[in-house]
């Protein structure tokens, strides 16, 4: 036995080392490759270091050029130097990390979570003696999205006036542009007056059925969605020249998730239906969790405010920091994630990072660029590069401004028009601390919690600033009757005694 253990010691040890040698190599593997799917989730997050330079950049023309000359080469070397959207077949961000079965974790314990407040819900209804037949039919939920029909009439002319008087107008002036300076821009006008009508008669629409908050914004914004989409279409279609595409790319183009038109998208594999259903069992499984925290934390909280005290209003902020930034992430999570990820499995679109930038011109290090990327794909597109063509480097804040100051506008429209009255507290967020934000440059940890806390503090201060105004024009008269104009604009809240 003693030479066969003084042998076999030695084998056992060395094959002990070795699989040892295995398990730190297969889990440097593990911990790289984990990096590496979480590079895109934290860049979105600000938490990335990263620091890149300006892509305008700002020529040094010589001291005899002209000043035509010099805004000319200017021009040149910002459309050489402005990045163009890339699509290539790629997985969302959240689809990559919830393969990982710590993310699965954390998602099976959020819903688990929620899951258990929806039958703390229940069970507190039953025992406070309300019919369990109203709390399982969803009141709320159900006259958010009221007089659906009437949406749904209004959202099918405006896809028929795009798609029957938009690209055949389009198509007749692609096959035959007009030589002179008048007729182009009589096409023009007529251009800007179909965008203008488009803008204004959907909204009449809407204000004379007077749809429900719910269904209002569903139609305002496939509204801005479809001027977008036109845009850009029109946009990118007029300035390489050429017959106009196919009926059949536009009509792809107007239901794919993205903003910003090619002839050809990365295509993906056959249709997964049950993936298409999983994500749409997504977005309901979101609206009624975000029902169930309004219903819980909002009605009883603002149903009888009328004009609180400065300390009570501050109270109920952080009392509503966290059902307000759960409400968003519940917003994010079902729209630029699980219903874009649905639309883009029927059409087999590949290139799944909806709501990932791919400019990053000014570094945005604050939730602000998660939430508001599939907008700004299109107004940096067809915004921003012009502005910074025509002004240079030295006005490229301007031109960042700008785009900024247009997409808290559109917010600001369809939140006005969805709930009915004119209260700017989005705006002023936006075009305070949001923009403040954006050229922030923050890398540590510290800085990471302070803009998430900033972001969960301002939804709670506002829900409670629109549930001060929505309740208020309900349990106080107006100031100004007969006057409907200057009581839509004028909040409420401020003169409710």
């Amino acid at each position: 036995l003693s030479p066969m253990l003084s042998t076999s010691v030695p084998a056992t040890h060395a094959s002990l080392q070795q699989r040892s040698q295995q398990l730190q190599q297969e889990k440097q593997r593990l911990m790289q490759m984990l990096d590496e799917r979480l590079t895109g989730l934290l860049d979105i997050l600000g938490n990335d270091s990263d620091s890149q330079s300006h892509p305008v950049q700002q020529p040094s023309p010589s001291s005899d050029d002209s000043p035509k000359q010099s805004a000319a080469a200017e021009a040149s070397k910002a459309r050489q130097d402005l990045p163009e959207k890339e699509f290539r077949q790629r997985c969302s961000l959240l689809t990559e990390l919830f393969e990982l079965s710590h993310f699965r974790t954390l998602q099976n314990v959020f819903i688990a979570l929620m899951s258990l407040y929806g039958l703390s819900t229940l069970i507190c209804d039953t025992m406070d003696g309300k019919s369990l037949v109203d709390t399982l039919s969803l009141p709320l939920l159900r006259w958010a999205f009221g007089r659906l029909p009437d949406a749904i009439a209004i959202w099918m002319a405006m896809h028929a006036a795009v798609l029957l008087a938009a690209y055949p107008a389009y198509h007749h002036y692609a096959a035959a542009p007009p030589a002179s300076r008048r007729w182009r821009l009589a096409w023009l006008a007529s251009y800007i007056a179909f965008q203008l009508g488009f803008l204004v008669l959907p909204l009449r629409s809407l204000l004379a059925v007077q749809l429900p908050p719910a269904s209002a914004i569903i139609v305002l914004t496939e509204q801005s969605r479809l001027m977008m989409k036109l845009h850009a279409f029109v946009w990118e279609s007029a300035s390489r020249g050429g017959p106009c595409p196919s009926f059949g790319r536009f009509l792809y183009f107007l239901f794919a998730p993205t903003l910003v038109y090619r002839d050809a998208y990365p295509q993906d594999r056959p249709t997964r239906w049950r993936y298409v259903a999983s994500n749409l069992g997504q977005v309901a499984g979101c609206a009624l969790f975000a029902h169930l925290l309004l219903v819980r934390y909002c009605l009883p909280v603002f149903s009888h405010w009328r004009r609180p005290s400065l300390a009570h209003f501050i109270h109920t902020v952080f009392q509503s920091a966290l059902p307000g930034g759960l409400v968003l992430l519940l917003a994010f999570f079902a729209v630029l994630h699980s219903w874009l990820n649905a639309f883009a499995e029927m059409l087999r679109f590949g290139d799944r990072q909806f709501y990932r930038d791919w400019w990053n011109v000014t570094s945005f290090r604050s939730w602000y660029r998660t939430w508001n990327t599939v907008v700004h794909d299109w107004l940096y597109a067809y915004v921003y590069r012009e502005l910074c063509l025509r002004f240079g480097k030295r006005s490229s804040s301007l031109a960042t401004g700008c785009v900024f100051l247009l997409s808290s506008l559109f917010h600001e429209y369809i939140l006005a028009f969805s709930l009915g009255f004119f209260f700017p507290a989005l705006f002023v967020f936006f075009c305070g601390a949001g923009f403040g934000l954006m050229f922030a440059n923050g890398r540590s940890r510290f800085w990471s919690v302070f803009v998430w806390a900033s972001l969960f503090l301002g939804m709670g201060a506002l829900m409670c600033l629109y549930s001060m105004e929505w309740f208020a024009r309900r349990n106080c008269p107006t100031a100004y009757p007969g006057r409907p104009v200057l009581d839509f604009l004028v909040p409420r809240s401020f003169t409710c005694p």
